[in-house]
């Protein structure tokens, strides 16, 4: 679905989806059950998350947004993505319907998986909120990782949510690698000590801070090397970047009146160069 903002497009999202009136100031998307953003090895891509994408026309310089949400599920996400080299083409996904289709399982009756993408933002894993990100560059799969649990912010009653969270995430081009940096609002504490989940995480970011991150409060949680190399940057068109919302969970109906919530994630502050 095109949108009134140029070179935006509305992705797995029902057809009474309304148009944001400034997609830059405040949008929320709405992810029901069984959708991803995911690539198993040797497989193709699920891409049934709902997404709003912008087509780059010139060089990607960095992207950043606020995203925040009421987790409830397991692996509940949501945040900031960014496509390089190719887009799967909306109109030969499957819809976004309840179906059985696990994070980790697809059909192997898919073309093979060519293009990158990276994802980030809050994830809800064994009870807890990380900031998390997933990267995919080669068919051999997606690598996940995640920083530590974040702290609960207060809720007006003095006690603290679990559940709830805002974070704000970065994407920044530099030269052919892809970095990605994370930033907690100024009320809420400082973070634990993170810790490694998966190759590709940066363990050193905390200690080798220089003065202007301390002053800024980004913190980096990782270093894609040669996300833009292959010649994109000649390519104008081929780079697609947005935000998104996930719940993988799987649900399959077994009455009519059985249903699950949707994931409800709200966006502020998007900034695409």
């Amino acid at each position: 679905m095109e949108l009134a903002c140029e070179d935006f497009v509305a992705v797995n999202v029902p057809a009474n989806f309304q148009q944001p009136e400034d997609l830059h100031e405040y949008f929320s998307l709405r992810a029901p059950p069984n959708t991803s953003i995911w690539r198993k090895p040797s497989a193709s891509d699920d891409t049934s998350a709902p997404m709003i994408l912008k087509r780059l026309r010139q060089s990607f310089i960095l992207a950043e947004v606020t995203v925040s949400a009421d987790f409830a599920r397991e692996f509940d996400q949501a945040g900031i993505v960014i496509f390089a080299g190719s887009l799967p083409d909306p109109s030969t996904r499957s819809p976004v319907i309840a179906r059985r289709v696990s994070r980790y399982q697809r059909p192997g009756n898919e073309a093979l998986a060519t293009g990158k993408w990276a994802k980030a933002g809050l994830e809800l894993i064994e009870g807890e909120l990380h900031a998390a990100s997933v990267v995919a560059i080669s068919p051999c799969g997606a690598d996940w990782a995640s920083s530590a649990r974040l702290p609960s912010p207060p809720t007006p009653f003095g006690s603290y949510s679990l559940t709830s969270h805002s974070l704000r995430i970065k994407l920044e081009r530099v030269e052919e690698s892809l970095w990605i940096w994370y930033k907690l609002p100024d009320h809420i504490a400082p973070f634990e000590q993170p810790h490694h989940c998966y190759p590709g995480l940066d363990p050193r970011y905390q200690r080798e801070r220089n003065p202007e991150d301390v002053a800024s409060g980004w913190r980096k949680m990782r270093e894609i090397m040669g996300f833009f190399g292959g010649g994109l940057e000649h390519q104008k068109g081929t780079v697609w970047v947005g935000c998104y919302a996930s719940r993988p969970m799987e649900f399959e109906p077994r009455h009519s009146w059985e249903t699950v919530d949707g994931l409800v994630a709200e966006f502020e502050d998007l900034d695409i160069l």
